[in-house]
This record gives C-alpha cells, sequence and structure tokens, in this order.
C-alpha cells in the first residue's frame, strides 16, 4: 500500500525534483571548486547561471500550473489475505475528472494500472467502487462516459479485473 502510495506521489511531484535537481547541478556550476581559474571556470558558471535561470523559470511556471491543479484523493481497498492492495486516485477538474487504480499484486515492488479515466465528463468513481471478490478477483464499476479517454484492464499481474458499467446517477431536481 505504501509503494502505492509513494508511485502515485512521485508521479505527482517528479516536475518538482527535477526543478530541485537542476537547482542544485546549476549551483554547483556557479561555485565549481574542481576547476582551476582559468576560462573554463568562468564558462561552465556562466553555463551554471543561465540553467539557474532557466530552472527558477520552470519552477514559476510550475508553481502557477500546480496550484490550478486540485488535489487528488485516495482510496485503498485491501484483499482478504492482506497481500494485495488497490489504489484509487481520483481528481475532479474544473469541468472534468481524472482517475487512476493502481493494483500491486502479491510483491510490493509491481504495480498495475488496472483502470484509467481522464476526460470532461465524470466516471462517478468513488470508495464503494473497487472490491475485491477475493485475494485474486477485484471488481471496478464506473460509469461510461463517452466524452473520455476510459481504460479497464481483464487482468493485470495475478488480478483478475471484473469492469462493471454502472448507469450514471439521477441526482434529485430542488423543488420550487
Amino acid at each position: 500500500m505504501r509503494y502505492l502510495l509513494l508511485m502515485d506521489e512521485l508521479r505527482q511531484n517528479a516536475p518538482w525534483i527535477a526543478v530541485v535537481v537542476l537547482a542544485l547541478i546549476s549551483a554547483l556550476m556557479i561555485w565549481s571548486p574542481t576547476l582551476s581559474m582559468g576560462w573554463t571556470r568562468r564558462m561552465v558558471r556562466v553555463l551554471g547561471g543561465v540553467v539557474l535561470g532557466i530552472t527558477t523559470m520552470a519552477a514559476v511556471l510550475l508553481g502557477f500550473f500546480a496550484s490550478l491543479d486540485p488535489p487528488r484523493v485516495h482510496f485503498v481497498a485491501v484483499s482478504p489475505d492482506g497481500l494485495r492492495f488497490a489504489l484509487l486516485s481520483h481528481s475532479e477538474l474544473h469541468d472534468g475528472a481524472a482517475t487512476e487504480i493502481a493494483v500491486a499484486p502479491r510483491g510490493f515492488c509491481t504495480r498495475f494500472i488496472a483502470y484509467r479515466y481522464f476526460g470532461d465528463g465524470s466516471d462517478y468513481v468513488g470508495q464503494r467502487s473497487i472490491k475485491w471478490i477475493d485475494d485474486h478477483h477485484l471488481k471496478v464499476e464506473y460509469v461510461r462516459d463517452a466524452t473520455g479517454t476510459q481504460y479497464c484492464a481483464a487482468e493485470v499481474g495475478d488480478v483478475v479485473i471484473t469492469c462493471v458499467s454502472r448507469p450514471e446517477p439521477v441526482f434529485a431536481q430542488p423543488n420550487r
């Protein structure tokens, strides 16, 4: 379970990790402790300054776009034997949704995508949408959305996925 959460967080934070690594590389280039006091040291320092400037601009743009990104909600389902996990990651966008269900079969160093959705509508996936039937069978319920990209695998690793399309929920109309 921790592995699935770690991989999801790493995927979300990969751009920030790249910015930090570039900033450290540029700082090392500007400092350049092992180069002699010549034209090569000056060129490496100038190149380090250019990389630092580009990294700063990338961090500002990344911060702007990250502030627009909605937070991800995570739900975890554990198989009856406790050896397999399914992680549902869901984000409600301004006018759509993004959902991914990752399954970690026996062994925590593997991760498979059982379900993925990204589109303008909603697939109405929540905590009750994933359920382990037994140790090798996972049931995924979702609403089919023709406007988005929807993928549901039949089998991942040693886990068989049962994909069930349910009707779109009907919401009560307010009384007038």
